[in-house]
């Protein structure tokens, strides 16, 4: 970059505590100019036109399930170690009360509601059930709503829903005996926490994160920061810079809520955070060290489940200013 230049970054509204002192501009980046722009997308299912596959873009909010595919299939992104979205994704499988499903094993030869492709959701708890509970995932019938976004290279016993419906008639319908997927409709979860004709497999959801974080180091994360690969080629400084900002931008929402600055509707805020970083010290850590065996555990899930045919490294998935992180 000449001496002098700036660099203008598209960012689109991102509303985690942790990256809006970043979004709103309170941390200074040098040589750059952060402008707001509309979202280019990075959900579960990237269209072939989307900017994403282009590299018309500056940086994204991208579901991790889209990593490996978009390397294998050459799109114009590149992904940066910050993890801007986590959950706790125990909580997402549910089943009818009467359905029998007591355990994860009891999934075996049950029909289930999920994605093959594009959710990190479903990929984690495929892999969770199958290294951490001993279940035979593959003697499951994989109950999948229209066509995959990615191809899949595995075998699996699958059945095909065509048309629209929720997961609470996909339930009380006998179209699937569990649900392992997101779930962001609130009155769905409502329903689905209360109505006593449904269940959660791990009523002790949260006992389960824990144990998984404290054995493995793994609180699931589901999205990163991607940048366009183009913008990358031409400033390969910039995401170091860019993984360095949102580290700032962390510990000063941190910081804002420890000194009650903070704006949201959480009664005792501050005193929940103190609990958190008692119990879980900082479960939203950026980089590649302090997220060695995360990154390494959902990529080597990602390959067995069939996401990508060919294994990857960090150096072909991550910028290589930020390898070092």
């Amino acid at each position: 970059m000449a001496a002098g230049s700036t660099i203008e970054l598209q960012v689109p509204r991102m509303r985690y505590d942790i990256t809006l002192p970043f979004v709103e501009g309170r941390v200074p980046i040098d040589g750059v100019t952060l402008v707001s722009g509309p979202s280019p997308g990075g959900g579960t299912a990237i269209p072939a036109d989307s900017p994403l596959v282009t590299g018309a873009f500056g940086i994204a909010d991208y579901n991790i399930g889209n990593l490996l595919p978009a390397v294998e299939l050459g799109y114009e992104v590149v992904a940066l170690p910050v993890f801007s979205k986590r959950k706790p994704v125990y909580t997402y499988v549910f089943t009818r009360s009467d359905s029998g499903i007591n355990t994860p094993k009891d999934l075996e030869g049950r029909k289930v509601w999920s994605s093959l492709t594009g959710s990190a959701i479903g990929i984690w708890l495929k892999g969770l059930l199958k290294h951490h509970y001993g279940v035979d995932i593959d003697q499951i019938t994989w109950v999948v709503a229209g066509r995959d976004p990615y191809p899949v290279h595995k075998e699996w016993k699958v059945e095909r829903f065509e048309g629209r419906k929720g997961v609470i008639d996909v339930l009380l319908d006998s179209d699937a005996d569990a649900i392992v997927t997101d779930i962001s409709d609130g009155a769905a979860f409502n329903t689905l926490e209360h109505d006593p004709r449904f269940k959660r497999l791990w009523p002790n959801y949260i006992e389960e994160d824990m144990r998984l974080y404290k054995e493995m180091g793994i609180y699931t994360p589901v999205h990163c920061i991607a940048m366009s690969k183009t913008i990358d080629r031409e400033h390969p400084e910039l995401a170091g810079k860019l993984c360095d900002a949102f580290e700032r931008s962390k510990r000063m929402a941190y910081d804002d809520i420890l000194n009650d600055r903070a704006g949201f509707s959480v009664v005792y805020l501050r005193e929940r955070l103190l609990e958190q970083m008692r119990d879980w010290d900082d479960p939203f850590q950026h980089g590649i060290t302090p997220n060695k065996n995360t990154i390494d555990t959902f990529f080597a899930y990602s390959t067995e489940m069939g996401i990508v045919k060919n294994s990857y490294g960090y150096e072909q998935v991550f910028a290589s200013s930020t390898l070092d992180t």
